[in-house]
């Protein structure tokens, strides 16, 4: 029996060993740790499961990476930007701060609302909706942010709630407004105006970095079964550990899935949590330097993706030289259904709508990959049913941990800072 047993190796999963005083086994379903921090090398190009970037704002946790990831850690400003097709302009992230070049009633639809949310009214916001406009007006909610919203989440904003924007949506004041509407304002605004990035390994490099400090990882255990009054995990290979607390970093709907003896408020709970889908298409350009940012956003219907982002921008370690690459990350869910069938070729179709790549262009790579669990939903229910599914799993002993155990919209140093809380908690079990 295991005093501790960790399920995934994600940054969580590996937060969480590193911080334990106790004797601990860690559980992995993949050939190699990280979790969704991972990266695939495709004939020397380096791509990202999804892209990531560093921007800890905990003390403790900037401390610890800057200690994991030495000489290899590369900090950058951040090279953000808007394209808009209608009007074939780019504008600086994040939009709301930076309407210069849009188009003169665009500007003035957007200072108008604007205007207006500065005499708010007692009447508060319901949803994520009606916080973008009690916010921001109606101007900048109609041409980009709900737009936006609704691409990336693949439901309404109406239909969610808004406790997790507070640190991720900057609001700004009726001056920055209007410096950014007059002129060509190059002046950062947002929580990660600078970012972190692994020089060499893309951003695998975090996780490997984690793991050479830690031990007793098994690799390829896929969960198959949790036994509760037994308090016996069973794996698809049919081995079996017992343990005394279980640290669960997998998403919650699944972990409920494995339990032997489940109420059915918290199977219902489970089934009510909402998450999106991501499509990451990686592609490989025999041209170099096919473009100076670190992202672009795409909130117009006329794009399959919402996103892109250029690895050999974060760090030029990722792509070989004279060669360029991309990513594009298009969301999917149960209420947004993709094709993935010809998704690279729409994908290059858009990249060359949008200018990105030339129609002679040499494509030396191209990949897709699948992240079935990528971004949680906050849905008018979320809270409700997280609480019931975690007063159930703690009562037995089960800890859940990090992005998808908390079920919460988790950065890289959220889930680090995660996986310590739930070390320390565990610690000072061991301690009574």
């Amino acid at each position: 029996m295991a005093e501790v047993v960790i399920l995934g190796a994600g940054l969580s999963g590996l937060s969480a060993a590193y911080h334990l005083k106790n004797n601990y086994e860690v559980y992995e379903k993949e050939e190699k740790v990280g979790g969704l921090c991972r990266s695939i090398n495709i004939d020397n190009f380096l791509f990202d499961y999804g892209p990531h970037i560093l921007f800890p704002k905990d003390k403790y946790v900037s401390r610890l990476i800057r200690r994991l990831l030495g000489k290899n850690l590369h900090i950058q400003s951040r090279e953000a930007w808007i394209y808009h097709k209608s009007c074939d302009v780019y504008t600086r992230f994040p939009f709301q701060s930076h309407l210069f070049s849009l188009p003169i009633p665009v500007v003035k639809d957007c200072i108008l609302g604007f205007f207006n949310t500065l005499k708010k009214e007692d009447k508060k916001p319901k949803n994520y909706a009606e916080w973008i406009i009690w916010n921001f007006g109606e101007g900048i909610a109609d041409h980009l942010m709900i737009p936006y919203a609704k691409k990336i989440w693949t439901i309404h904003p109406r239909n969610m709630n808004f406790e997790w924007v507070w640190n991720r949506v900057p609001r700004l004041s009726m001056d920055e407004l209007l410096d950014g509407a007059l002129q060509d304002n190059p002046r950062l605004f947002g929580f990660n105006t600078e970012f972190w990035y692994p020089l060499h390994g893309a951003i695998e490099g975090l996780p490997l970095s984690f793991s050479s400090k830690v031990k007793n990882v098994h690799l390829k255990k896929d969960v198959k079964k949790v036994y509760l009054r037994k308090k016996c995990i069973e794996f698809s290979d049919n081995s079996k550990v017992h343990y005394e607390n279980l640290i669960s970093t997998l998403p919650l709907p699944d972990i409920i899935k494995c339990i032997d003896d489940v109420p059915t408020e918290v199977k219902k709970a489970a089934q009510s949590l909402k998450n999106n889908s991501v499509y990451c298409v990686n592609l490989g350009i025999k041209r170099e330097k096919i473009s100076p940012y670190h992202y672009i956003y795409f909130y117009e219907p006329d794009f399959l993706f919402h996103r892109i982002s250029f690895p050999m921008s974060l760090s030029p370690h990722t792509t070989p030289k004279g060669y360029s690459s991309v990513t594009t990350e298009i969301s999917y869910s149960r209420y947004k259904k993709i094709s993935r069938e010809n998704i690279i070729e729409g994908v290059i179709k858009d990249l060359i709508k949008a200018k990105i790549l030339f129609p002679d262009d040499n494509i030396v790579v191209s990949d897709v990959v699948d992240i079935k669990c990528a971004y949680v939903i906050y849905d008018l229910n979320h809270r409700k049913n997280v609480k019931k599914i975690h007063g159930f799993l703690r009562k037995h002993r089960i800890f859940p941990c990090g992005r998808f155990g908390e079920w919460e919209y988790f950065n890289m140093d959220h889930s680090i800072a995660s996986g310590k809380r739930i070390a320390e908690e565990i610690n000072d079990i061991y301690k009574k």
